[in-house]
Protein backbone atom coordinates (compact mmCIF):
# COMPACT_ATOMS: atom_id res chain seq x y z
CA UNK A 1 0.00 0.00 0.00
CA UNK A 2 0.99 3.72 -0.74
CA UNK A 3 -0.22 6.96 -1.06
CA UNK A 4 0.42 8.31 -4.88
CA UNK A 5 0.32 11.81 -5.19
CA UNK A 6 -0.18 12.60 -8.74
CA UNK A 7 1.17 16.30 -9.48
CA UNK A 8 4.55 17.49 -7.91
CA UNK A 9 3.73 20.79 -7.89
CA UNK A 10 4.14 23.12 -4.73
CA UNK A 11 0.67 21.41 -3.57
CA UNK A 12 1.23 17.93 -4.28
CA UNK A 13 4.53 18.05 -2.63
CA UNK A 14 3.64 19.79 0.58
CA UNK A 15 1.07 17.32 0.60
CA UNK A 16 4.13 14.49 0.78
CA UNK A 17 4.68 15.52 3.63
CA UNK A 18 1.28 15.87 5.37
CA UNK A 19 -0.12 12.73 5.17
CA UNK A 20 0.97 9.64 7.68
CA UNK A 21 4.20 9.19 8.04
CA UNK A 22 3.74 5.23 8.37
CA UNK A 23 1.86 4.85 5.27
CA UNK A 24 4.85 5.43 1.84
CA UNK A 25 4.48 7.74 -0.54
CA UNK A 26 4.68 7.83 -4.47
CA UNK A 27 5.05 11.76 -5.62
CA UNK A 28 4.65 11.50 -9.75
CA UNK A 29 6.25 14.02 -11.54
CA UNK A 30 4.77 15.03 -14.90
CA UNK A 31 8.21 14.11 -17.27
CA UNK A 32 11.45 11.96 -15.90
CA UNK A 33 13.46 15.35 -16.38
CA UNK A 34 11.57 16.92 -13.07
CA UNK A 35 12.62 14.03 -11.05
CA UNK A 36 16.09 15.75 -9.97
CA UNK A 37 14.29 19.45 -8.94
CA UNK A 38 11.49 17.69 -7.53
CA UNK A 39 13.64 15.87 -4.90
CA UNK A 40 15.36 18.88 -4.01
CA UNK A 41 12.50 20.70 -3.65
CA UNK A 42 11.29 18.28 -0.77
CA UNK A 43 14.05 18.77 1.39
CA UNK A 44 12.33 22.21 1.98
CA UNK A 45 9.24 20.98 2.82
CA UNK A 46 8.38 20.09 6.37
CA UNK A 47 7.37 16.21 7.08
CA UNK A 48 9.31 15.18 4.31
CA UNK A 49 11.91 14.22 6.65
CA UNK A 50 9.80 11.70 9.00
CA UNK A 51 8.04 9.95 5.68
CA UNK A 52 9.43 7.15 3.10
CA UNK A 53 8.89 9.25 -0.40
CA UNK A 54 9.66 8.33 -4.20
CA UNK A 55 9.77 10.61 -6.56
CA UNK A 56 9.39 9.00 -9.96
CA UNK A 57 7.46 9.52 -13.23
CA UNK A 58 3.48 9.78 -13.62
CA UNK A 59 2.37 6.11 -14.37
CA UNK A 60 6.35 4.46 -14.15
CA UNK A 61 5.15 2.53 -11.80
CA UNK A 62 1.89 0.26 -11.28
CA UNK A 63 -1.02 1.13 -9.34
CA UNK A 64 -2.98 -1.25 -7.28
CA UNK A 65 -6.90 -1.81 -5.66
CA UNK A 66 -4.48 -0.96 -2.38
CA UNK A 67 -2.98 1.98 -2.85
CA UNK A 68 -4.51 5.23 -2.39
CA UNK A 69 -4.43 8.29 -5.65
CA UNK A 70 -4.28 12.04 -4.42
CA UNK A 71 -4.64 14.02 -7.23
CA UNK A 72 -2.63 17.53 -6.94
CA UNK A 73 -3.10 19.01 -10.98
CA UNK A 74 -4.19 22.09 -12.25
CA UNK A 75 -8.40 21.17 -12.87
CA UNK A 76 -7.80 21.71 -16.63
CA UNK A 77 -5.78 18.07 -16.48
CA UNK A 78 -7.99 16.18 -14.27
CA UNK A 79 -9.93 14.63 -16.91
CA UNK A 80 -6.54 13.59 -18.77
CA UNK A 81 -5.18 12.00 -15.67
CA UNK A 82 -8.68 9.99 -15.28
CA UNK A 83 -7.76 8.63 -18.68
CA UNK A 84 -4.09 7.83 -17.58
CA UNK A 85 -5.54 6.16 -14.38
CA UNK A 86 -8.29 3.92 -16.35
CA UNK A 87 -5.81 2.56 -18.65
CA UNK A 88 -2.80 1.93 -16.58
CA UNK A 89 -4.96 -0.60 -14.02
CA UNK A 90 -8.41 -2.53 -14.44
CA UNK A 91 -11.16 -2.02 -11.42
CA UNK A 92 -11.69 -2.35 -8.87
CA UNK A 93 -9.69 1.31 -9.02
CA UNK A 94 -7.67 2.25 -5.74
CA UNK A 95 -9.72 4.53 -4.13
CA UNK A 96 -8.82 8.73 -5.67
CA UNK A 97 -8.89 12.03 -3.68
CA UNK A 98 -9.17 14.80 -5.80
CA UNK A 99 -7.28 17.63 -4.17
CA UNK A 100 -7.43 20.17 -6.67
CA UNK A 101 -10.04 23.48 -6.52
CA UNK A 102 -12.12 24.58 -9.49
CA UNK A 103 -14.76 24.10 -12.12
CA UNK A 104 -14.37 22.49 -15.88
CA UNK A 105 -16.04 26.06 -17.69
CA UNK A 106 -18.36 24.52 -20.51
CA UNK A 107 -19.98 22.31 -17.93
CA UNK A 108 -19.73 23.88 -14.36
CA UNK A 109 -18.41 20.14 -13.39
CA UNK A 110 -16.01 19.72 -10.15
CA UNK A 111 -13.39 17.92 -10.17
CA UNK A 112 -14.66 14.55 -8.30
CA UNK A 113 -17.66 14.88 -11.14
CA UNK A 114 -14.96 14.96 -13.78
CA UNK A 115 -13.01 11.74 -12.90
CA UNK A 116 -16.57 10.12 -11.82
CA UNK A 117 -17.32 10.58 -15.47
CA UNK A 118 -13.61 8.43 -16.73
CA UNK A 119 -14.11 6.53 -13.97
CA UNK A 120 -17.62 5.56 -12.88
CA UNK A 121 -16.93 2.50 -11.08
CA UNK A 122 -14.38 4.38 -8.84
CA UNK A 123 -14.61 5.82 -5.41
CA UNK A 124 -13.85 9.33 -5.69
CA UNK A 125 -13.02 11.63 -2.27
CA UNK A 126 -12.32 15.58 -2.30
CA UNK A 127 -9.60 16.98 -0.09
CA UNK A 128 -10.79 20.93 0.98
CA UNK A 129 -9.69 23.53 2.89
CA UNK A 130 -8.17 26.59 4.73
CA UNK A 131 -4.78 25.60 3.56
CA UNK A 132 -2.16 27.59 2.24
CA UNK A 133 0.58 25.48 0.83
CA UNK A 134 3.46 28.09 2.27
CA UNK A 135 2.25 28.12 5.08
CA UNK A 136 1.85 23.94 5.59
CA UNK A 137 5.26 23.70 3.79
CA UNK A 138 6.74 25.85 6.31
CA UNK A 139 5.46 23.28 9.37
CA UNK A 140 2.21 24.78 10.46
CA UNK A 141 -0.63 22.47 11.15
CA UNK A 142 -3.65 22.25 9.34
CA UNK A 143 -7.28 21.51 8.93
CA UNK A 144 -9.32 20.63 6.11
CA UNK A 145 -12.76 18.26 4.90
CA UNK A 146 -12.51 14.97 3.84
CA UNK A 147 -15.33 14.16 1.57
CA UNK A 148 -16.68 11.15 0.04
CA UNK A 149 -20.31 9.45 -0.53
CA UNK A 150 -19.23 6.08 0.45
CA UNK A 151 -19.03 6.07 4.50
CA UNK A 152 -16.45 2.77 4.46
CA UNK A 153 -13.86 4.49 1.98
CA UNK A 154 -14.19 8.01 3.99
CA UNK A 155 -12.98 6.14 7.14
CA UNK A 156 -10.64 4.44 5.96
CA UNK A 157 -9.24 7.14 4.08
CA UNK A 158 -9.17 9.24 6.92
CA UNK A 159 -6.86 7.03 9.29
CA UNK A 160 -5.11 6.72 5.92
CA UNK A 161 -4.20 10.61 5.08
CA UNK A 162 -4.65 12.07 8.65
CA UNK A 163 -1.38 12.71 11.09
CA UNK A 164 -0.03 15.38 13.98
CA UNK A 165 -0.38 17.98 11.16
CA UNK A 166 -3.35 17.36 9.60
CA UNK A 167 -6.66 17.45 10.93
CA UNK A 168 -9.76 15.93 9.20
CA UNK A 169 -13.46 16.55 9.39
CA UNK A 170 -15.21 14.23 7.80
CA UNK A 171 -18.19 14.00 5.38
CA UNK A 172 -20.73 12.78 2.70
CA UNK A 173 -21.04 15.48 0.48
CA UNK A 174 -17.90 16.31 -1.41
CA UNK A 175 -19.85 18.37 -4.21
CA UNK A 176 -20.99 20.53 -1.78
CA UNK A 177 -17.19 21.24 -0.22
CA UNK A 178 -15.93 21.13 -3.97
CA UNK A 179 -18.09 24.10 -4.97
CA UNK A 180 -17.66 25.83 -1.55
CA UNK A 181 -13.62 25.54 -2.70
CA UNK A 182 -14.06 26.33 -6.34
CA UNK A 183 -16.16 29.53 -5.33
CA UNK A 184 -13.48 31.36 -2.30
CA UNK A 185 -11.10 31.77 -5.29
CA UNK A 186 -13.06 34.58 -6.98
CA UNK A 187 -13.22 36.84 -3.97
CA UNK A 188 -9.46 36.43 -3.26
CA UNK A 189 -8.84 37.99 -6.65
CA UNK A 190 -11.23 40.69 -5.44
CA UNK A 191 -9.07 40.52 -1.98
CA UNK A 192 -5.61 41.04 -4.38
CA UNK A 193 -7.56 44.08 -6.17
CA UNK A 194 -8.22 45.58 -2.62
CA UNK A 195 -4.94 45.17 -1.55
CA UNK A 196 -2.83 46.83 -4.50
CA UNK A 197 -5.47 49.50 -4.66
CA UNK A 198 -4.83 49.94 -0.83
CA UNK A 199 -8.38 50.67 -0.71
CA UNK A 200 -8.16 49.25 2.99
CA UNK A 201 -9.78 46.85 5.26
CA UNK A 202 -13.17 48.61 4.77
CA UNK A 203 -13.42 47.11 1.27
CA UNK A 204 -11.69 43.75 2.46
CA UNK A 205 -14.89 43.61 5.10
CA UNK A 206 -17.61 44.49 2.09
CA UNK A 207 -15.97 41.75 -0.06
CA UNK A 208 -15.99 39.19 2.29
CA UNK A 209 -19.57 40.39 3.67
CA UNK A 210 -20.94 40.41 -0.49
CA UNK A 211 -18.94 37.60 -1.32
CA UNK A 212 -20.07 35.53 1.45
CA UNK A 213 -24.00 36.52 0.14
CA UNK A 214 -23.46 35.75 -3.52
CA UNK A 215 -22.01 31.53 -2.47
CA UNK A 216 -25.20 31.59 -0.27
CA UNK A 217 -27.15 32.65 -3.13
CA UNK A 218 -25.81 29.80 -5.31
CA UNK A 219 -25.33 27.71 -2.82
CA UNK A 220 -28.96 27.78 -2.00
CA UNK A 221 -29.45 27.27 -6.28
CA UNK A 222 -27.08 24.14 -6.58
CA UNK A 223 -28.62 23.14 -3.35
CA UNK A 224 -25.26 23.09 -1.08
CA UNK A 225 -25.87 22.92 2.58
CA UNK A 226 -24.94 25.93 4.47
CA UNK A 227 -22.95 23.94 7.05
CA UNK A 228 -20.69 23.99 4.50
CA UNK A 229 -21.08 27.34 3.18
CA UNK A 230 -20.64 28.53 6.92
CA UNK A 231 -17.87 25.71 8.01
CA UNK A 232 -13.91 24.85 7.04
CA UNK A 233 -14.20 24.78 3.20
CA UNK A 234 -16.66 27.69 2.79
CA UNK A 235 -15.74 30.64 4.91
CA UNK A 236 -12.84 29.01 6.71
CA UNK A 237 -11.21 28.74 2.78
CA UNK A 238 -12.71 32.38 2.16
CA UNK A 239 -11.48 33.84 4.64
CA UNK A 240 -8.08 32.46 4.63
CA UNK A 241 -7.18 32.80 1.41
CA UNK A 242 -8.53 36.38 1.08
CA UNK A 243 -6.22 37.38 3.65
CA UNK A 244 -3.23 35.96 2.61
CA UNK A 245 -0.82 37.21 0.10
CA UNK A 246 0.96 33.68 -0.52
CA UNK A 247 -2.75 32.70 -2.24
CA UNK A 248 -2.02 32.17 -5.89
CA UNK A 249 -5.19 33.90 -6.48
CA UNK A 250 -4.43 36.77 -4.46
CA UNK A 251 -1.33 37.37 -6.26
CA UNK A 252 -3.27 37.41 -9.54
CA UNK A 253 -5.80 39.72 -8.27
CA UNK A 254 -2.55 42.13 -6.65
CA UNK A 255 -0.86 41.83 -10.17
CA UNK A 256 -3.77 42.44 -12.61
CA UNK A 257 -4.75 45.83 -10.34
CA UNK A 258 -1.08 46.72 -10.48
CA UNK A 259 -1.32 47.17 -14.38
CA UNK A 260 -0.14 43.94 -15.67
CA UNK A 261 -1.72 41.39 -18.21
CA UNK A 262 -3.49 37.81 -17.72
CA UNK A 263 -0.58 37.11 -19.30
CA UNK A 264 2.18 37.94 -17.43
CA UNK A 265 0.35 37.69 -14.58
CA UNK A 266 -0.03 33.86 -14.73
CA UNK A 267 3.81 33.68 -15.97
CA UNK A 268 4.85 35.53 -12.64
CA UNK A 269 2.64 33.40 -10.33
CA UNK A 270 3.93 30.19 -11.94
CA UNK A 271 0.74 28.32 -11.18
CA UNK A 272 -2.77 28.23 -12.74
CA UNK A 273 -4.90 30.04 -10.82
CA UNK A 274 -8.03 28.34 -10.17
CA UNK A 275 -10.29 31.19 -9.75
CA UNK A 276 -9.41 32.71 -13.11
CA UNK A 277 -11.39 30.25 -14.86
CA UNK A 278 -14.12 29.88 -11.74
CA UNK A 279 -15.02 33.77 -12.03
CA UNK A 280 -16.11 33.08 -15.43
CA UNK A 281 -17.36 30.18 -15.03
CA UNK A 282 -19.63 31.44 -12.39
CA UNK A 283 -20.45 34.83 -13.81
CA UNK A 284 -22.12 33.33 -16.80
CA UNK A 285 -24.83 31.59 -14.21
CA UNK A 286 -26.31 35.12 -13.91
CA UNK A 287 -27.96 34.33 -16.91
CA UNK A 288 -30.12 31.87 -14.86
CA UNK A 289 -31.29 35.17 -12.80
CA UNK A 290 -29.52 34.39 -9.81
CA UNK A 291 -28.01 37.79 -8.06
CA UNK A 292 -24.14 37.36 -8.47
CA UNK A 293 -22.70 41.20 -9.40
CA UNK A 294 -19.54 40.68 -7.45
CA UNK A 295 -18.48 37.60 -9.02
CA UNK A 296 -19.74 39.07 -12.17
CA UNK A 297 -17.50 42.54 -11.39
CA UNK A 298 -14.37 40.61 -10.58
CA UNK A 299 -14.66 38.02 -13.42
CA UNK A 300 -14.52 41.26 -15.57
CA UNK A 301 -11.17 42.32 -14.02
CA UNK A 302 -9.94 38.57 -14.61
CA UNK A 303 -11.35 39.09 -18.33
CA UNK A 304 -10.31 42.87 -19.11
CA UNK A 305 -8.08 44.40 -16.60
CA UNK A 306 -8.21 48.12 -17.17
CA UNK A 307 -9.00 51.26 -14.90
CA UNK A 308 -12.51 51.14 -15.71
CA UNK A 309 -13.46 47.23 -14.56
CA UNK A 310 -11.65 47.97 -11.21
CA UNK A 311 -13.61 51.19 -10.96
CA UNK A 312 -16.72 49.13 -11.51
CA UNK A 313 -15.66 46.44 -8.89
CA UNK A 314 -15.34 49.29 -6.14
CA UNK A 315 -18.95 51.03 -7.21
CA UNK A 316 -20.35 47.49 -6.67
CA UNK A 317 -19.20 46.92 -3.40
CA UNK A 318 -19.99 50.28 -2.51
CA UNK A 319 -23.14 50.47 -4.13
CA UNK A 320 -24.09 46.51 -3.43
CA UNK A 321 -27.87 46.06 -3.95
CA UNK A 322 -29.68 45.17 -0.87
CA UNK A 323 -33.18 43.36 -0.81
Amino acid sequence: MAIVIIGAGSWGTTLSGMFNPEIPVKLWCRSPELVASTRKALKSVAGTEHATITVEPAFSSPLTASDIVVIAVPSAHITEVARRIKSSCQPPYPPIVTASKGLERTTFRTTSQLINAVLPEASVAVLSGPNISKEIAAGRPAKAVLGCEDVHVLLSLSNALSSSRLHLDMTRDKVDVELCAAMKGVFAIGAGVIAERRMGANFMGLLLTYGLKEIAELSRFLKISTEHVFGVAGLGDLVATCFSPDSRNYRLGQLLASGTTMKEALAKVEAVVEGAITATAVAEMAALRLRLPLFAAIAAVVENPSEETIAHFEHVLLDYPGK
